[in-house]
């Protein structure tokens, strides 16, 4: 059955590749991205139907986006709040705030802008999974950052779910481990550091796009209402 999804962050990583697999499976997408280059070399990659940029930050450029994917798909389905940014990769003595504060505003307050979207667009039943990140389950030295940001992300999934389930919406967190990203192109590509990583999961290896986009097919679809307020890990067992 054909379904209609807005994925946030959806030029690149995870979020390119969920649209792609959707895509793929015959489903309508429209995906956000933060420029104009990067939506338009999506749409020309064929990762999705339709583009629109938009700052998760921003309330108008994601009531906009929503407004797009409800006209042109006649309603929406599910939402994939998926964009996020990186932290400094720093000890948190030498963090610096300003840095802080805005991956803070891009992964914990973005979130809360792309819900409230959805809250308005979604049919009843409809489906919003948000991307919160394992590290909001095990955090990692380096990251308190990235760790706090998502670690907020993943409660206010869980707060989304007590206050909305009764509505019609289900709301699911998505806790991925290492997969290949631009994010963490740095990390994975290096063999010392991959190395280093691998010791800390179990499956003794990354994740593979098609296995996020499999998981994401399933959270968005019409078969997983009861697993709201669920954080669902996707890691090789590197929460354990």
């Amino acid at each position: 059955m054909t379904r209609r999804y807005l994925i946030t962050g959806g030029t690149s990583g995870i979020g390119r590749a969920v649209a792609a697999y959707l895509s793929e499976r015959g489903h309508r997408v429209l995906i956000t991205g933060t420029s104009a280059a990067t939506v338009g070399d999506a749409l020309e990659a064929g990762v999705s139907e339709l583009g629109a940029v938009a700052d998760v930050t921003d309330p108008r450029s994601v009531a906009t986006a929503f407004d797009t994917a409800a006209a042109i798909f006649g309603g929406l389905d599910g939402v994939f709040a998926n964009a996020g940014i990186d932290g400094e990769g720093k000890a948190a003595q030498d963090l610096d705030p300003e840095r802080y504060r805005q991956v803070m505003e891009v992964n914990a307050v973005g979130p809360l802008v792309v819900a409230q979207a959805a809250y308005r667009h979604l049919t009843r039943p409809g489906t919003l999974v948000i991307n919160a990140s394992v590290n909001a389950i095990r955090p990692e030295a380096g990251f308190a950052d990235y760790n706090a940001s998502k670690a907020a992300a993943l409660a206010l999934a869980k707060t989304l779910a007590l206050e909305w389930s009764a509505d019609g919406i289900s709301v699911t967190s998505v806790c991925p481990g290492y997969f290949p990203s631009r994010m963490t192109s740095d990390w994975l590509s290096d063999p010392i550091t991959s190395r280093v990583l691998l010791q800390h999961i179990p499956a003794g290896r990354f994740g593979q796009l098609d296995e996020i986009g499999a998981l994401l097919e399933f959270l968005l679809g019409p078969q997983a209402p009861f697993l709201t307020g669920a954080a669902i890990t996707i890691d090789g067992g590197r929460n354990i």
